[in-house]
């Protein structure tokens, strides 16, 4: 078993405590993802960014344009550097736009994430058996 799968089933585990040894149901789900309760597993987000069920919207945005821009902007930036000219300024400033192009990506991953488990039950109830979300009870 990989370390991911561990950590799922640690996610998994925590919220099954949490929860008093249920996990929470989908009404339950919508409930915190409306008052902003849920977090979510970066790395459950990036595989599930292209499941069906997830807005498309967010699969274009955050998995195509932004990712596939912060992966390529510093080395077209060192590329442009060393043939046309550009000053060494260029690539330090590249390389901070590619780290927040790729931080933007993977908190849009999981905004999509928790955007499609809301819309749809069974997607919710693959993603929680991941160990997509972490949320605890309302507070009454």
């Amino acid at each position: 078993m990989g370390m991911n799968e561990q950590i799922a089933q640690s996610a998994v585990q925590d919220m099954k405590d949490i929860w008093g040894g249920n996990l929470p149901s989908w009404d339950e789900y919508k409930k915190a993802y409306n008052s902003g309760r849920v977090r979510a597993n970066k790395t459950v987000a990036a595989q599930a960014i292209n499941l069906r069920g997830i807005p498309k919207a967010y699969f274009i945005l955050y998995d195509v344009i932004t990712l596939w821009t912060g992966f390529l902007i510093f080395p077209a930036t060192l590329i442009a550097y060393f043939f046309m000219d550009f000053s060494a300024w260029w690539i330090l400033g590249a390389f901070f736009a590619a780290w927040f192009l790729v931080k933007l990506s993977r908190e849009g991953h999981c905004e999509g994430m928790k955007c499609g488990a809301e819309r749809n039950e069974q997607l919710y109830q693959i993603l929680i058996n991941n160990g997509a979300f972490l949320f605890e009870p309302e507070i009454r």
